[in-house]
């Protein structure tokens, strides 16, 4: 009987350890971080009992960490891309404001082919511009421009 009671208790502490292995391999940082605090205190827990036994047996206290969370690289790259992305919006936005204004410029002289390509290529520059997409509407519309014809030809969005 005093045999079986301490198989059990193997038993029980083997599970436990293998429940804590799990959990430091989880995918979860916080089941993770959980799972190092508890090694550790079975860790002090053991060492002191072994003080208590005065036993000279030293103890290996290697420290556990968990891998770095993947999350913080993955938050980095997506911050690294939001600033490029913002950066090219910004230089974009540039380029389709000079283009805007090479096309008004071209609309006042009469020369509305250019104006209309102007404005298009604005449009490949920043897709939301709303004023490129009005401007070459009016250069486009019928009796407002020879170049009304256009309408027909360009696509409504790029």
């Amino acid at each position: 009987a005093m045999h079986d009671k301490k198989r059990d208790l193997q038993n029980t502490q083997l599970r436990g350890l293998s429940n804590l292995i799990q959990e430091m391999n989880s995918d979860d940082p916080v089941v993770q971080q959980k799972a190092v605090l508890k090694t550790e205190k079975r860790l002090q827990l053991m060492e002191e009992d072994q003080e208590v036994d005065e036993c000279r047996t030293t103890l290996n206290k290697t420290v556990i960490s968990p891998p770095q969370a993947p999350m913080k690289a993955f938050l980095a790259s997506v911050e690294k891309d939001a600033k490029e992305r913002a950066k090219r919006r910004r230089e974009n936005k540039v380029l389709a404001d000079a283009l805007k204004e090479e096309g008004n410029k071209a609309f006042v002289k009469g020369d509305y082919e250019t104006a209309v390509l102007r404005y298009t290529e604005g449009l490949q520059k920043l897709k939301d511009m709303k004023v490129l997409y009005t401007n070459r509407a009016q250069v486009s519309e019928p009796g407002v421009c020879p170049w009304g014809f256009l309408r027909e030809q360009l696509p409504l969005n790029l």
